[in-house]
């Protein structure tokens, strides 16, 4: 697993047994550390992706917090999951909203590796005959219900299939014709309207920051992020 490792001082954190750093090496982690003044070039994280971000904290949360949103803003590392490790007496000040999942210093190797391979799972995409997954979304397909994590979406018929078949297809942009055609049937007489309310109101039962796996190609249609 590829991790792009933040932290106050990289070179001291390299050299602490009980480091982040450390922790993810000692789980055969290919680690790329730097400093919260970042300085990461967009092109390498293209050619060499990261598959997580860790974020070592300790008492500078806000610190951690700004750079944390530095990183999601760039391209190569958006949907990228993330997590920050801080410090016992600080954990009562953690924005769980900030980041994906937190570690507690020092890093116990064990509980570091159980947390990756959770935020691996949440994160992950597959598909079968009988479900769909795509990050924290999962489509049962048999028993026709979807559940963002453990909670169960309340969708009409066609918003249940404009769903499934976004997730069917992911990265690929279809125009309101085509779902037109593709979810409701070449029967159905309704306009091109009838799909941007359709997802309006899938994208209001995600809720956010769930809603924006399903993107807006302008000119064009929609799609279901990869």
């Amino acid at each position: 697993m590829k991790v792009l490792l933040v932290t106050e001082s990289p070179e001291k954190s390299a050299g602490e047994p009980e480091s982040p750093a450390q922790a993810l090496r000692d789980l055969g982690c290919d680690v790329r550390t730097f400093g919260f003044d970042l300085g990461l070039d967009e092109d390498d994280l293209v050619k060499d992706p990261v598959q997580v971000i860790l974020i070592d904290a300790r008492e500078r949360l806000e610190t951690a917090y700004a750079c944390l949103k530095t990183l999601r803003d760039l391209s190569p590392l958006q949907g990228t999951p993330a997590m920050i490790a801080v410090t016992v007496q600080r954990l009562s000040s953690l924005d769980h909203r900030a980041a994906d999942d937190f570690v507690l210093v020092p890093v116990v190797p064990a509980e570091l590796y159980a947390r990756l391979r959770q935020l691996d799972w949440r994160f992950a995409s597959f598909s079968s005959e009988d479900r769909l997954k795509v990050g924290d979304l999962e489509i049962d397909l048999g028993g026709y219900e979807a559940h963002l994590r453990d909670r169960k979406l309340e969708l009409t018929h066609q918003e249940f299939e404009l769903l499934k078949f976004l997730a069917q297809h992911r990265g690929k942009v279809w125009t309101r014709e085509q779902l037109l055609s593709k979810v409701w049937g070449y029967r159905y007489f309704g306009g091109t309207r009838t799909v941007d309310i359709h997802v309006r109101r899938v994208r209001a039962k995600l809720g956010s920051p769930a809603d924006a796996m399903i993107e807006t190609v302008r000119n064009v249609g929609y799609k279901m992020k990869v």
